[in-house]
């Protein structure tokens, strides 16, 4: 373009009108001036024609879409988007883009001349064909008509020119992995990127990397895996994925001419952008912790009655899940809780109370064996009942088998539990009442005699600690009291004795004895203390006392009957003696009275009267003994 015809174009945009060059303003743009041909041909013709770009004074280069307008030497222009100018149907717009991005600043005359031919087939020939603009080429007219229409059809080819480009994001929670590509929507059908084709930033919620950071550099196409967070039963992830400055879509750069010759299509069209996100919930593939409380219905019961387990079921705070429950995916697509059944078994009975421990003992007699079966997850249950049959200790021990779960329903991650063995809040306690029958060794007594208490009894639960039996025998009694009867005041009866008898099962014992001396009538009373544990408010074996008057209790010891006193035969009278012959009378003296003897009627024997005269002897000695010591 020679000189007067550059100052006459600029003339002529002087004086386009105004309310023109207000919208032109408006617009958000750059301001950039054309100093020179860029690459192209000049047409020898006429030595004016030009065919090819035009350098811009910020390094660009353009291409002119009007062709009826004249040349834009010189001119001044401001950038915008091209694709929001409404000059061309978005495919067009497409179209100019994808040339400026790939013929934009093309390193020879030839294909710059094909590019703005290319431009041209797009934004309008003013009535001409291809081959009139071709010429300008001169000798490469031909090369530049073949390479221009090259150009159209690769635009309008696989992977030409686009009307923009969306990210996509294939989340595989169960697998554990995160797909990110593009898929660009070529005017000839959307296609994927190619591969590694373009970065973008990926972030992550609810899960990590695996090197536990959130945010990855990544390229299209790429798998990458991620972990999710733990401490949840259902883990939650979002993943985004941004791509910027991807060359797809109809944002050309549009050199606008602020007067009336052509605009440009320049070189570096607007770069678009492609962000995605996705969204997932799985099950926690990590394993499952449950937990159980238990406590037995009733800490007292009776013999016959009827014991149930309470159980709190909940997931246990250790579990990789934290304090929630684990859930499964079920046949229609919803999460569910992962089902358990819980084992119950009640131990017993004891004589004792169960020491705490965390296994079974092997010998633990077993009352019975239930199960209860929890679909839904956390709360409280009651599992089927079971009959206490006697006295003594009972406990609950429960576990949860996770091979009663089937593993499409969790039971691949479910851990096992088990209870320990004699917890407190598990165990029951049914009193025992022991019977105890007493029949006294002897019923009567006919001499002294050492007397026990005979002890039949029954009740005592197997194992328990003995028990003292105190049998006090009271008596002796002068009358019997009334068979049956607790005698008014029998606190006051004398007592022969009292002794204690350990028991420690059912069956016969017998007290030590207690020796009755006196007769009378006697009876056993008996008195068994309860029998408990520290910190227990409940006996284990209740007291028993029986205070009655019973006769297989009752000892009669009656006095023996005395002889009769016998009777003292009659004295017998002894015949007199024979009279000796008279002794010899001294000389002169005559013999005495013959009425003497009469009045005693005996006459005293000859060892009678040494006797006497003996004895009188002996007092005249004494006698004089006393008297030969007075003074």
């Amino acid at each position: 373009m020679n000189r007067i015809l550059r100052i006459l174009a600029l003339a002529a945009a002087a004086l386009l009108p105004l309310p023109g060059l207000a919208l032109v303003t408006a617009l958000p743009a750059r301001a950039v001036q054309e100093i020179a041909h860029g690459r192209g041909s000049m047409w020898l013709a006429d030595g004016v024609s030009w065919i090819g770009n035009y350098e811009l004074d910020d390094g660009n280069m353009g291409y002119c879409i009007d062709v009826e307008k004249p040349a834009p030497s010189g001119a001044s222009f401001d950038y915008v988007d091209g694709s929001t100018a409404s000059l061309f149907s978005p495919d067009d717009a497409a179209r100019l883009a994808y040339l400026s991005r790939q013929w934009g600043a093309p390193g020879d005359a030839v294909t710059a001349a094909a590019a703005q031919l290319a431009t041209w087939s797009i934004t309008g020939l003013a009535g001409h064909d291809q081959a009139w603009f071709a010429q300008r080429a001169n000798a490469d007219a031909d090369r530049v008509l073949e390479l221009a229409n090259r150009m159209l059809r690769q635009a309008d080819g696989v992977r030409g020119a686009s009307r923009g480009a969306r990210a996509t994001l294939d989340l595989r929670l169960n697998a554990g992995f995160v797909v990110t590509d593009l898929v660009v929507d070529h005017l000839a059908g959307p296609a994927q990127a190619p591969p590694a084709s373009h970065r973008g930033t990926l972030d992550l919620r609810g899960a990590t990397f695996e090197n536990g950071s959130r945010t990855m550099r990544v390229v299209n196409g790429t798998l990458v895996k991620i972990v999710p967070d733990p401490g949840r039963a259902v883990s939650a992830v979002t993943v985004s994925v941004d791509y910027p400055d991807l060359p797809y879509g109809p944002g050309f750069r549009l050199a606008q001419n602020r007067g009336g010759t052509q605009s440009l299509l320049v070189q570096s069209p607007f770069p678009t952008s492609a962000s995605a996100s996705a969204s997932g919930s799985v099950p926690n593939s990590r394993p499952f912790r449950p937990r159980v409380e238990t406590i037995t219905s009733a800490a007292v019961a009776s013999a016959g009655a009827g014991l149930h387990d309470r159980l709190e079921l909940s997931a246990h705070p250790d579990s990789p899940t934290g304090g929630e429950w684990g859930v499964y995916r079920a046949t229609d697509g919803a999460f569910a809780p992962i089902p358990v059944v819980i084992d119950s078994r009640l131990l017993g009975p004891f004589g004792t109370r169960p020491s705490r421990s965390s296994t079974v003992p092997a010998d633990a007699p077993l009352v019975c064996e239930v199960e209860t079966a929890v679909m839904t997850g956390p709360g409280r249950y009651d599992s089927p009942e079971c009959t206490v049959p006697a006295a003594g200790f009972y406990v609950w021990v429960d576990a949860i088998d996770p091979r009663k779960t089937p593993p499409e329903r969790g039971g691949g991650r479910l851990q096992p539990w088990r209870s320990e063995f004699g917890v407190a809040s598990e165990t029951t306690l049914v009193p025992a009442t022991p019977t105890i029958e007493t029949t006294a060794s002897t019923g009567e007594l006919s001499a002294p005699e050492c007397v026990s208490d005979r002890l039949l009894v029954s009740g005592l639960p197997s194992g328990a600690p003995p028990i003292e039996v105190v049998s006090t025998l009271l008596g002796p009694l002068d009358r019997e009291p009334e068979e049956g009867s607790e005698p008014e005041g029998w606190h006051d009866f004398p007592v022969a004795g009292s002794v204690t008898t350990l028991v420690a099962q059912d069956g016969m014992h017998e007290s030590p004895c207690i020796e009755v001396s006196a007769p009378g009538f006697y009876y056993f009373v008996v008195d068994s203390a309860p029998s408990s544990e520290r910190f227990a408010t409940t006996p284990v074996v209740s007291a028993f006392a029986d205070h009655r008057v019973h006769a297989s209790e009752s000892v009669r010891f009656s006095a023996p009957t005395p002889p009769p006193s016998p009777t003292p035969p009659p004295a017998a009278t002894p015949p007199a003696p024979a009279s000796p012959p008279p002794a010899a009378m001294p000389p002169g003296e005559a013999a005495p009275p013959a009425t003497r003897l009469a009045q005693t009627g005996v006459t005293p024997p000859p060892l009678g009267i040494a006797a006497t005269v003996i004895a009188i002897m002996m007092a005249l000695g004494a006698f004089g003994l006393i008297a030969g010591r007075r003074p």
